[in-house]
């Protein structure tokens, strides 16, 4: 009852009505404006030394144009704290910004001067257009993340090839952009350039209207925190009060007990075969993605050097960057992994069949309450932490979970809206459910004879293959996500290949292969000679080096390999399955050594368990960060690392939040609800474990359970 009605909530407040999906008071913009009284004020303002602070607070010609800087963000809080009465006017100002093409007179387009190329090149090749390149590259992230409905007059903009300059223009509230900027430009000799621009968007002072989503969520989390304290109370007096026994209390009352579920989260014990080295692995995987989208989410706002980041995107010392995209396919490989290791052996085939509908809905439930708890708070409380001129950004996201809210709990955004995802990186989560669905079709094939699960493993993988390689042979595609030569393609390659189920399929399938494996010597122990061992090792490290360092010569500006691309992208993500597959299997076997230690060791255990959390919250924080920067961004490594090292402290606290308070009690009350409900703990209480192993690559725990 609890949860339904939440989802009852969750459904009325995040979509609300269509007024309310705006993240911004859109009618207050044309409210205000009143174009008599704008020309009063204007040439008031042109007498007054009020006008000082227009002009102040307005963006000038841009430092650094020829690296790449196009954009001027003025002062944003200065023009927006404006507000003076003048000879009975009450003046305010508005923030606004425009941009400006450049291949008008009298503005003539600046030669770019040509970039490193690795290997050299003739002095021809050697000119590189620069122009295009970083004029498409904000256009480029934008559809990566998702952002591709929003700023459509920037967008246009960028849709041509041609540079334009993003200025801000500080004007009195009451004016259009057009009749402010003509007025300026009749009278200020500096502007009275007659220039061709195209409005992008304005601000005024809260301009963030609360919609049913903000109330919805202050509801929702006003009632959970209600239920922490009166939860907590209760366990509190219980063990420290009555002196009780934690496993005579009321499981139910003590579900959302902050002391126990941070007892429990911060309680570290291995399960017999548990396979350890996957704690390791999960972890150093979400640290690769959290420091890859950093420096990616940094291409998504103002940066004031272009040129110098499309120099960075094709040096050599960049290419574990630009290679970070293959870390998704190593959770694609423990979701198959587990899938098998965690369902063969403990269930007959019949049982299984007959209960595949509670198979189904656990892993839905172990995902629901984290995803739904982040997708409401960035419909609503990310929305108002923060102000910014590059605030759009956060907001067209905001406007997405309003509207698109259903398609990313539904899992299915990949399909639907790839173009306008609620919270872009949850596309993994999309196609991730969506191999589970299907993965029955060979689950049920490994239950009995040997010889046919051989057959359907080899017949699943070999089908995944075929449908990757159909996808990267006939559409041509470059190898890496974000490459400079090929930005006009990004929309096609995210849309047919990058959150295509069927193209990112061989790395699950291959992991449904060693969970299998795994499996069968799970009580036994292989012989492996020496020689074979150090021969597969190294064979495994080099195929992972080459998957990592064969992005390089693709991303350089000279390459011109098409058929390269094609089998790095039908064949590169399976082949970095196989080589961590081996390792994890050679781990479980003993023959990990020194690497098998490192993987197991307590230190990964909290950040794996939090995985998950981290996952969902990373990136509306990364968000909120970069649509906080109050003037242009100037790139450079060391200042991105150490962005990251902050960015990556507040995600952690915030995973750890989520998890105690939300993804914790509803473990407890998924696991209630399944076992019929329970009004008291048995005298000993079944250990409650809150993992990233449960929440995402094993949710059948609950299902061995009820089994």
């Amino acid at each position: 009852m609890a949860l339904k009605l939440v989802i009852s909530f969750l459904v009325l407040g995040v979509s609300g009505t269509t007024a309310f999906r705006s993240a911004f008071d859109t009618d207050l913009y044309e409210r205000v404006i009143d174009a008599e009284l704008c020309q009063e004020q204007l040439t008031l303002l042109s007498n007054h030394s009020l006008r000082y602070r227009f002009y102040d607070a307005s963006g000038k010609i841009p430092s650094g144009i020829l690296q790449g800087n196009l954009n001027e963000l003025g002062d944003y809080f200065q023009c927006l704290s404006i507000d003076e009465f003048v000879n009975n006017y009450d003046i305010k100002g508005k923030y606004c910004r425009v941009n400006i093409p450049l291949d008008q007179n009298p503005i003539e387009l600046p030669v770019w001067p040509p970039g490193p190329i690795w290997p050299p090149t003739g002095p021809e090749e050697n000119n590189i257009d620069k122009t295009e390149s970083f004029a498409n590259l904000q256009r480029a992230t934008r559809t990566i993340s998702g952002d591709g409905a929003n700023n459509k007059a920037a967008n246009s903009m960028l849709s041509s090839n041609l540079p334009t300059l993003n200025l801000a223009v500080c004007i009195p509230k009451v004016c259009s952009v057009r009749q402010a900027l003509e007025y300026m430009q009749d009278q200020v000799p500096l502007l009275s350039l007659n220039l061709t621009f195209t409005e992008n968007y304005c601000r005024l002072p809260n301009d963030k209207p609360l919609a049913p989503a903000d109330f919805v969520a202050i509801g929702i989390l006003s009632f959970i925190g209600l239920l922490l304290i009166i939860s907590t109370s209760y366990d509190l007096y219980h063990i420290f009060v009555r002196k009780r026994d934690p496993s005579e209390a009321n499981v139910l009352l003590r579900s959302f007990s902050v002391y126990t579920n941070t007892h429990r989260f911060l309680t570290f014990k291995s399960a017999n075969g548990a396979l350890e080295c996957i704690d390791g692995i999960r972890a150093i995987s979400m640290l690769w993605v959290v420091v890859g989208h950093t420096y990616f989410l940094t291409l998504y706002g103002h940066v004031h050097n272009y040129v110098d980041i499309i120099n960075w995107m094709s040096a050599f010392s960049s290419t574990w960057v630009i290679a970070a995209p293959i870390t998704v396919d190593t959770f694609f490989l423990l979701s198959g992994i587990l899938v098998v290791y965690t369902t063969i052996g403990k269930v007959t085939r019949g049982r299984f069949i007959r209960c595949l509908h509670l198979f189904y809905l656990n892993r839905l439930l172990r995902m629901f309450p984290l995803l739904a708890a982040v997708i409401l708070l960035q419909a609503s409380l990310f929305h108002h932490m923060s102000d910014g001129p590059n605030w759009n950004v956060v907001a067209g996201s905001t406007e997405r979970c309003r509207e698109y809210w259903w398609s990313a709990l539904l899992h299915v955004q990949n399909i639907v809206n790839y173009d306008a995802m609620c919270l872009g990186q949850t596309w993994y989560l999309s196609v991730d459910i969506q191999l589970y669905v299907i993965c029955p079709l060979v689950l049920l094939w490994l239950f009995g004879s040997g010889r046919l699960a051989w057959f359907s493993l080899t017949a699943a993988i070999i089908l995944s293959l075929i449908s990757s390689s159909l996808y990267s042979f006939l559409y041509n595609f470059s190898a890496v996500l974000v490459n400079i030569n090929r930005l006009a393609e990004v929309s096609s390659y995210v849309k047919y290949y990058y959150f295509n189920t069927l193209a990112r399929a061989p790395p699950f399938f291959v992991g449904m292969l060693y969970g299998y494996i795994i499996h069968l010597y799970r009580d036994r122990k292989i012989r492996v000679a020496k020689v074979n061992l150090v021969l597969l090792w190294a064979l495994s490290f080099l195929i992972m080096a080459f998957c990592i360092f064969s992005v390089y010569p693709v991303a350089q500006p000279s390459h011109d390999i098409q058929v390269l691309d094609n089998i790095l992208n039908a064949y590169m993500r399976a082949m970095w399955a196989c080589a961590l597959g081996w390792l994890i299997f050679a781990c479980v076997q003993g023959y990990g050594g020194p690497i098998n230690w490192f993987l197991s060791l307590q230190m990964w255990k909290l950040p794996a368990r939090l995985s998950y959390a981290m996952y969902l919250v990373h990136f509306p924080i990364m968000m909120v960060v970069n649509g906080s920067w109050l003037k242009t961004h100037y790139f450079s490594n060391g200042e991105t690392m150490y962005r990251f090292m902050g960015e990556l402290g507040f995600t952690t606290i915030a995973a750890f939040i989520l998890c105690i308070t939300i993804d914790a009690p509803f473990s407890v009350l998924q696991k209630l609800l399944l076992q019929g409900g329970s009004k008291r703990a048995p005298k000993k209480v079944p250990e409650i474990k809150v993992e990233f192993v449960e929440a995402v690559n094993e949710p059948n725990r609950f299902f061995k359970t009820v089994l």
